[in-house]
């Protein structure tokens, strides 16, 4: 790697860090080529432009994402069990930022913006590939269709918490346990 990519690839790291604490709103030029320590004409040295830039971050993150969940699985669980284990995970703090910037691309998405569809959509993707890996099923024709309830109850219970509604969050896993 060459010093052009060395240079790059900090940028990319660091501005990553910087979005996973600050959020979307902190994506423009500017705040970017600041939160890395280089003038916003600098920063379009390495990049051709602003989405690619975005498109290197959010896929760094997104692999960051993916790496996080791999290294905290530690073995293939029943539906029920994988829900809790998903929904404890969602309070840890090293996952809370990952939530929160996944919010904020759906909402980005939700109004059209096709660039952060994409994005949202790579994110969803690893997301539900890792799931559908760490459920443990009785038969393979369980994975995926058990892997999408529980990727569509791990979102809703995103967006309760999000929303503040976290006695809404325990009812629902109440229930889970009520079903066994």
């Amino acid at each position: 790697m060459n010093k052009t990519d060395e240079k790059r690839q900090i940028i990319i790291e660091m501005a990553a860090d910087h979005l996973l604490e600050r959020g979307m709103q902190e994506a423009t030029l500017r705040k970017l080529a600041k939160s890395v320590g280089v003038s916003d004409r600098m920063l379009m040295h390495y990049f051709s432009n602003k989405e690619e830039l975005l498109q290197a971050i959010l896929t760094v993150i997104t692999a960051r994402l993916v790496h996080l969940l791999e290294s905290a699985k530690t073995e293939q669980m029943p539906f029920e069990k994988f829900l809790f284990y998903l929904a404890s995970m969602m309070k840890a703090p090293q996952v809370r930022p990952f939530l929160r910037l996944s919010l904020e691309l759906a909402a980005m998405s939700s109004q059209g913006e096709s660039f952060y569809t994409a994005i949202a959509k790579q994110i969803c993707d690893d997301f539900f590939r890792w799931m559908a890996r760490t459920l443990k099923v009785d038969c393979e024709e369980q994975r995926i269709p058990l892997a999408a309830l529980a990727f569509a109850t791990t979102e809703g219970l995103m967006v309760l918490d999000a929303l503040g509604s976290a006695s809404i969050v325990e009812k629902a896993l109440a229930g889970i346990e009520l079903k066994n």
